[in-house]
């Protein structure tokens, strides 16, 4: 079986994936910034969240409180599913597509050797 056969083509992904993936907002998660984000952004968010839902779940009657309720952590999921899958396809192309390096071993340990012949000349 061919590299690129093994490859993830996003455009014949099942619906519902793509529906995954064409949701807004992970975007920036994708910069330096994602374990300040997972590890200090995240955890006060869910905590603020939690007041907030004790807050909907005493000061709203029976069906509209469940309904509010259920907004963020619903929202928090699909943003947490979208990056799982985004991460994941990204891993799979990585480990079982082709990629970019072509390895020449017999190239690079001749210019290893090179180099340490050129090193070895400095140092007399």
């Amino acid at each position: 079986m061919n590299k690129d056969e093994l490859k993830i083509d996003r455009d014949k992904l099942p619906w519902f994936y793509r529906l995954i993936l064409k949701i807004p907002g992970a975007d920036f998660l994708e910069s330096s910034s994602s374990g300040i984000f997972w590890s200090i952004i995240v955890p006060i968010f869910l905590t603020l969240e939690f007041f907030l839902s004790i807050f909907l779940l005493v000061f709203f009657p029976f069906p509209i409180n469940i309904i509010l309720t259920s907004t963020i952590p619903v929202a928090v999921l699909l943003i947490f599913i979208r990056i799982n899958l985004e991460r994941f396809i990204n891993w799979w192309d990585l480990t079982f597509g082709e990629s970019g390096v072509k390895w020449d071993v017999e190239k690079t340990m001749q210019e290893y050797l090179a180099l340490l012949k050129k090193r070895g000349k400095k140092k007399e």
